[in-house]
């Protein structure tokens, strides 16, 4: 089962990471998407001032997406309790809130 706070390889439309950032009562649903932040490794970083270091990981919360639940191949990594803190404030600021 898919849980908030791992990262994926999503094999859809295209190849990519994403960290799982629905909750898990959501995603426990017959809902057949799940919502994501785009991952991608440092080296691939855009400019963003939105960008949540995770490793050798970059997530970015400005990169939102709803993949199909089937396309979620393999659990690569999962975020620490800060990593979720520091995105949760950045889709804060997105949103305005």
């Amino acid at each position: 089962m898919l849980r908030r706070g791992e990262v994926w390889r999503i094999e859809g439309h295209r190849s990519r990471l994403g960290l799982v950032i629905s909750s898990d009562v959501y995603t426990a649903t017959d809902v057949p998407i799940v919502v994501v932040a785009e991952v991608v490794e440092e080296e691939l970083l855009r400019d963003s001032p939105l960008a949540v270091p995770m490793g050798r990981y970059v997530v970015m919360p400005d990169r939102l997406s709803s993949p199909m639940k089937k396309w979620f191949t393999e659990c690569v990594d999962v975020a620490d309790t800060d990593t979720m803190h520091r995105v949760g404030r950045a889709l804060r600021i997105i949103q305005d809130t």
